[in-house]
């Protein structure tokens, strides 16, 4: 049984509630630029496209922090078109996929704490989308072909990037695996004019980690291959990075995709190569640890006991814990 799902549009003449069939698309509809929107514990579907400059905020996708709330889901795929500039999108899962339409340039957007099926932003350059943020995210496969100067911080990214160009990658966890065949595919097909520090890739022994003829920097990242046979592109620039067997980097780690039973710390061995801030490297190290649960930065609702029935005095025992959060 879901919360009750009451969606809250806050605007700067005050707040509205809505709690029809389709509360996030009717508090879309009402919404203008610069609102925020709260989402429950629930399943909501959103609208169409989001052409507006909004603040949506959930409870979070983690079952373990949600069990008083449940996941706050967005059901389908989620499409911002180049109206949403400044979009902000913090503490769900989307069951689908984000896209950012193809060839429109859609700027400052910053995603955070959020899992989704994959992270789409097709096109040619010509019309590019610059300057966001992605930040402790959970994402499936990745296709970058029209992002430039953006930033990837502490992800898990658990399938392959198409292409990535004017890039920057600190301390995410690339999970994808593939040494099974003659013709093994690359962790990112392409990566041309990129900076990758701090990040742990999972890609085995058969070394080829990154495809494609472009350049990029690679520094103080755990590779699971041999540094003397790895492949990165052409001609790449390394600086100290490491290399350990992937049984020996975490803590609890039994292979495969990503898992919430799984433990991503890094064992005391891994702790001893550190990134190039003196921090770990991987999701725990960098400017924005991980956050265990991956809790919004909004107050969460830890824990909820409410009785069945009152009692002789027509009383019901209402028991809610909240917890403050510093980021």
């Amino acid at each position: 049984m879901e919360a009750q799902k009451i969606v809250a549009l806050h605007t700067a003449s005050g707040v509205q509630f809505f709690s029809d069939d389709n509360p996030l698309q009717s508090a879309y509809a009402a919404a203008v630029d610069n609102d925020t929107i709260y989402l429950p514990g629930g399943s909501f579907a959103p609208p169409s496209n989001f052409e507006k400059k909004l603040r949506i905020i959930g409870v979070g996708h983690n079952p373990a922090a949600t069990t008083a709330t449940f996941q706050t889901i967005i059901s389908g795929d989620i499409y911002l078109r180049d109206q949403a500039d400044g979009f902000y999108l913090e503490g769900v899962k989307i069951s689908g996929n984000l896209y950012f339409y193809s060839n429109e340039s859609i700027n400052d957007i910053v995603i955070k704490r959020c899992k989704m099926n994959g992270l789409n932003i097709n096109g040619d350059q010509t019309n590019p989308s610059e300057n966001c943020v992605f930040q402790e995210n959970i994402i499936g496969g990745m296709d970058t072909r029209n992002l430039l100067n953006s930033v990837f911080f502490n992800n898990i990214i658990q399938n392959t990037i198409n292409e990535a160009r004017n890039l920057t990658f600190f301390n995410n966890l690339f999970m994808h695996i593939d040494c099974s065949g003659y013709i093994y595919t690359p962790t990112i097909g392409y990566a041309n004019n990129c900076l990758l520090k701090n990040n742990i890739f999972l890609q085995g022994s058969c070394g080829n980690v990154v495809g494609g003829s472009g350049q990029s920097t690679y520094s103080h990242n755990i590779f699971c291959t041999n540094l003397n046979t790895i492949i990165l592109g052409l001609d790449p620039i390394v600086d100290n990075n490491y290399s350990m067997n992937r049984d020996d980097i975490f803590v609890n780690y039994t292979g495969g995709g990503f898992d919430y039973a799984q433990d991503y710390h890094l064992t005391t061995a891994a702790q001893a190569n550190l990134g190039d801030d003196g921090t770990e490297c991987g999701i725990y190290g960098g400017f924005y640890p991980w956050k265990d649960l991956s809790v919004p930065s909004t107050p969460h609702i830890s824990s909820k006991n409410i009785s069945n029935t009152s009692d002789a005095n027509g009383m019901i025992h209402i028991d809610i814990n909240v917890q403050a959060q510093d980021r």
